[in-house]
């Protein structure tokens, strides 16, 4: 098991402003969403340098009046997503996308197809995606009664992944399997696993924090996590 605890967490967080002095920016797909802005506030809570890129349509009141630069296109844009990362140069890029209902599952497969690419590209120094278990050998423990409806989407995120992780770019992966509502805080105690075969709840929260525990930490490189809060309450089940 894999956990960030204590005096490594303050320590690791103490030191991100200087970090974000020295070093390139952040970029973020996704950055205007649920769990994108939770990312975004506690980057900006950090001392970094963010930029989001959105479509020209999506709306920003999660962000509103937060000091964020913003890249605009279509993620499924190849030229776009080029010109996003042209734009820095940046040192982390983070992946918190999540499909409208009216694309196609493949919308996993082709952005992160072109955002890999061009983070190799342009130098970046790691690529965080935040992916759904059910990819990977996690495919195990997926709920049976949910993968008939939800098979097509995983597949893809599967396929995902493995863009990532070929495309050279240094690649951290933080899962989740049961993403709570946004109104749920983190009990305090989530925490990453390396065990893939391992799963549980998680809010939106917990996984930004997570997300800057593993941000410019070697021992997040190239690897992947499932992110879990074991005290947290789902309050869409029934007692």
């Amino acid at each position: 098991m894999f956990r960030f605890i204590g005096l490594a967490v303050t320590l690791l967080l103490a030191t991100t402003s200087e970090r974000a002095l020295a070093n390139n920016g952040i970029l973020v797909f996704g950055g205007t969403g649920l769990l994108g802005s939770e990312i975004v506030m506690d980057l900006l809570d950090a001392g970094e340098d963010v930029t989001v890129f959105t479509r020209p349509t999506s709306k920003r009141e999660r962000l509103q009046g937060l000091d964020v630069s913003y890249v605009t296109g279509d993620v499924l844009n190849e030229g776009d997503v080029k010109a996003a990362l042209k734009s820095g140069p940046y040192r982390v890029v983070i992946d918190a996308l999540a499909r409208d209902g009216g694309v196609g599952p493949e919308f996993y497969i082709d952005s992160m197809k072109y955002m890999s690419a061009w983070a190799a590209d342009t130098g970046v120094k790691q690529f965080i995606l935040h992916g759904s278990v059910g990819a990977g050998l996690s495919r195990a423990i997926y709920p049976e009664d949910r993968w008939e409806f939800m098979a097509a989407t995983i597949t893809a995120k599967d396929l995902a992944e493995r863009h990532l992780m070929e495309s050279g770019t240094p690649y951290t992966i933080i899962r989740n399997l049961n993403l709570l509502p946004i109104e749920v805080p983190e009990s305090g105690k989530t925490y990453l696993t390396e065990d893939q075969l391992l799963g549980g709840p998680v809010t939106r929260d917990g996984l930004a924090r997570l997300n800057m525990e593993c941000m410019d930490n070697d021992a997040c490189i190239n690897e992947i996590f499932h992110g879990i809060d074991p005290d947290v309450v789902d309050p869409r089940r029934r007692n």
